[in-house]
C-alpha cells in the first residue's frame, strides 16, 4: 500500500512506451513541448526504472529491520 504511487508510475510508463511503438511518430508532445520520440521513451523508461528502484529499496530496508 505504501508504494501504490510507484506502481502507478510503472504502469503508466509501460503504457506510454508501448503506445509510442504502436503509433510511431517522429516527435511527440511531453509537458506541452514537442520532443523526439526516443527522448520521450527514455524519459518514461527512467521514470519507470526509478519507481521500481524505489520499491526495491523500500523492500530491502524492510527486510533488514
Amino acid at each position: 500500500m505504501k508504494h501504490i504511487f510507484s506502481f502507478i508510475i510503472i504502469g503508466v510508463a509501460g503504457y506510454k512506451i508501448a503506445q509510442s511503438f504502436m503509433h510511431p511518430e517522429v516527435a511527440t508532445v511531453f509537458l506541452g513541448m514537442e520532443v523526439n520520440v526516443w527522448a520521450f521513451r527514455l524519459i518514461w523508461l527512467l521514470a519507470g526504472f526509478l519507481s521500481g528502484y524505489s520499491i526495491m529499496r523500500g523492500r530491502n530496508k524492510k527486510i533488514e529491520k
